[in-house]
Parts: structure tokens; sequence; C-alpha cells
């Protein structure tokens, strides 16, 4: 849980930059409850903090926009820095020609502290994309990008990564009706203390959208990925496939909802832990009201993952039902799913010095998912603001039971 006050220093129009403060105070905490042996067990890790904010941007109407900000925080269980950075360059049409990304963050916990089985860390990535040919309305875009994660000491469970790759896109000039991009990328993943998992990884990404306004038409996002492990005897190469569809249609006064995510993996060889699978979930509802007002939707949510005699072999079926609300009072979203999960069978069987043995690795549960993002706007500057998330499992075997949560709360000011 984290309640934070947070006072803003009013924005000022420096020629045709905008900076403002931010200051804030606050308390996190989140919760894990599982079984141990024959008891539950829950763990939860807390902590009161101060953070300072500092935000530089230039104007909405100009050519060249950027934006700057950096934060810091002290806190009872570790110290955080932050910096983010972004620049483009629109042309005459206020199409990117040009698109810079930057961000870095460090943390360093404290002695004694709950996360004291961490090291401090720092990462960072870059990212730029150059559009320098523009055939009609589709742009020829150049990518790159670098990136790492670094560990004051490193262990078997946090190993010092660096990343560098490029890409060669089409993307068509965003209107209102359509967007689309389609290209191919590649990257070199190298680990340096442990070089026999080095990886490189070629791929393509396909994107699509044709939603209006009122938020019907069709999104679809396809990823595929190559991957290539320096000592394949340690890590086995691997096929993966990713793709995402929204579809939305007119019917009445509100639309028919599909959604879809798939995915699939194909490796080069088997193990007890990269194993050939595919994976679906699904929605299909109906969304009513006013999108820019209250909303609403309500359907069957569905999920199947196939892994071949693998005990992860499972099938899932719920119902799913949700608010959307932006009015002067209140503004955010509230959904809440019901099912059920079923493995096809989660036994697992071993052989030790000759002898036999099976248990069950995974039983059948019921599951809640609840989710909360919203503000309250209790006058014209001071709000409050939460993000919620709570997801219970009851299973048949009641030693498997379990839940995963977390609860942010802020009161902020805004003058």
């Amino acid at each position: 849980m984290t309640v934070a006050l947070i006072a803003t220093v009013p924005a000022c129009a420096l020629e045709d930059r905008t900076w403002r403060w931010e200051l804030s105070a606050g308390f996190d905490a989140s919760t894990h409850t599982y079984s141990l042996a024959v008891d539950d067990t829950t763990e939860t890790i807390a902590e009161a903090l101060l953070q300072a904010a500092f935000e530089g941007r230039s104007t909405r109407g100009a050519r060249h926009r950027w934006r700057l900000r950096a934060e810091g925080g002290v806190g009872t269980e570790l110290t955080r820095q932050r910096l983010d950075f972004d620049y483009r360059l629109l042309d005459t049409t206020r199409m990117d020609r040009l698109r810079a990304d930057a961000t870095f963050s460090a943390r360093q916990y404290r002695p004694g502290s709950e996360y004291d089985y961490n090291s401090d860390n720092n990462d960072g990535r870059f990212e730029v994309r150059g559009s320098p040919l523009m055939l009609g309305d589709v742009a020829l875009e150049l990518r790159g990008h670098a990136g790492w994660h670094d560990y004051r000491t490193p262990s078997t469970l946090e190993v010092d990564e660096h990343e560098v790759g490029g890409g060669l896109f089409l993307r068509s000039r965003p209107t209102l009706d359509r967007s689309w991009s389609a290209g191919l990328r590649t990257s070199h993943r190298s680990y340096p203390d442990s070089s026999v998992i080095d990886r490189d990884e070629i791929g393509i990404d396909l994107d699509y959208d044709t939603r209006g306004l009122a938020g019907d038409g069709i999104n679809l996002h396809h990823r595929t990925r190559r991957r290539h492990i320096a000592d394949e005897s340690v890590r086995p190469p691997a096929w993966s496939h990713w793709t995402d569809v929204r579809v939305g249609v007119r019917a009445g006064s509100g639309q028919i909802l599909t959604e879809l995510q798939g995915e699939v993996w194909d490796y080069g060889y088997e193990t007890d832990v990269w194993f050939d699978s595919w994976r679906v979930e699904g929605f299909l509802g109906y969304e009513g009201g006013n999108l820019l007002s209250v909303s609403w939707h309500a359907g069957l949510a569905g999920a199947r993952l196939d892994a071949g005699d693998n005990p992860d072999t499972y099938g899932q079926l719920g119902v799913r039902g949700g608010v959307d609300a932006y009015t002067t009072s209140v503004g955010g979203t509230l959904t809440v799913e019901v099912g059920r999960r079923v493995y096809r069978d989660g036994t697992v069987t071993t052989v030790i010095e000759g002898v036999e043995d099976s248990f069950e690795l995974y039983s059948d549960f019921t599951y809640w998912k609840l989710w909360l993002m919203g503000q309250w706007y209790i006058s014209r500057t001071v709000s409050l603001e939460a993000l919620a998330s709570f997801e219970p499992e009851r299973h048949t075997e009641n030693a498997d039971d379990s839940a995963l949560g977390f609860l942010n709360l802020r009161l902020v000011w805004r003058p």
C-alpha cells in the first residue's frame, strides 16, 4: 500500500519550456500468501519513503518536442534515482521524423533491509528512430537501441547483461482511420559473467490499427523471434511467436468486443524447463454506455495452455465485468473476473535410486482477479488516487492456496 502527499510547485513557462517540481511522501507495501510445508505463510515488504522530482518539457505545439524528468527517493529499505529523456522532431505535417528516448535508473539497498538479498544495481536504455525517406504516406524508419543491467555484486540469479540492436521498418502516416507498421529487427545480448548464454535474436514486428474514436475496429500486433544461444547445450535455441488481436463491432448502442492473445514456443530440443507449448487467452463480451463518461463491459474470459505431456497443461474459463468512469468527480476503471482453472494432469513422476514416486505438482483452483485504477477529485487541486490488484487462488488441495496483491493510495495536490 502506498499513501503519498504530493506538492507540486506551480509550473512556470520559460520561453518555449515548462518546468515543475514534485514532492511526495508515502508508504509502500506488497503481500504474498502461500503454503510452506503445512502452514500458511504471508510475506509482506513495507517501506516508508520521501521522493522529489523535477520535470521540464517543450510547449505542446513545438516542432522540436522534448521532455526531461529527474527524480530521486530515499526510503527505509532503499534509495532510488531515475532519469528519463525523450525528443521528437516533427515535419510540417506533424509526423515524427526523428525520435530519441533514454532512461536510466539505479537502486541501492540499505543494510539489513527486507531486500537485503538483492544487490545494488542500475540499468539504462537508449533508443533512436529516424525516418530519412518518405514515399507518399509511407516512411522508411531506421531504429537502433542499446541497454544494460549491471549489479554491484553479480550472482547466479542476478547476472549483468548488455544489449545492442537495430531494425528496418516501414510505417504509415497515422490517421484517425488507419495506421500500420512492419519491420525486421535484430539484437545481441551478452552476459559478461556467463558468456555461454549470450544470445542473438532476429525477428519481425507487425502492427495494424483501424480503431476509431468510439473504440470499434481492429487492433493487431504480432511479434516473431528466432533466438540463438552461444552454447546450445546449456540452453536450447527457440522460435517464439506472440499475437494480440482486439476487434470491436458496433451493435446497438454499444459494441461486441473480441480480444485474443496467443503465444507459441518451439525449442530446438526440450528439457524439463524449456518445452514446446502454445497458449491462448481470450475475451468475448459486450461494451455499453458512453466511452467519454461512464461505460461498462461484461462477458466470458478463457485461456488454454498446451504443453504436450507436461503437467503445466490447463484450461481456464471465467466471467469478467468492469466499469470505466470519466466524470468531473471520479475517473478510472474497475475490473473483476472469477473463474476456474483445470489441469489436464498435474501429476509428476520421478525415479530416485530405482524407486518410482508420483506426486501432484498442480491442483485445480478457483481464481479471482480484481483490478482497480482510479481518481477521486476532492477539489480542483486535490485528488485521491488508487491503484490496486488482488488475485487469490482457492485450490482443490488446500495446501496449494495462494494470494498475491498490492495497494497504492496517493493523496495528490496539484495547484
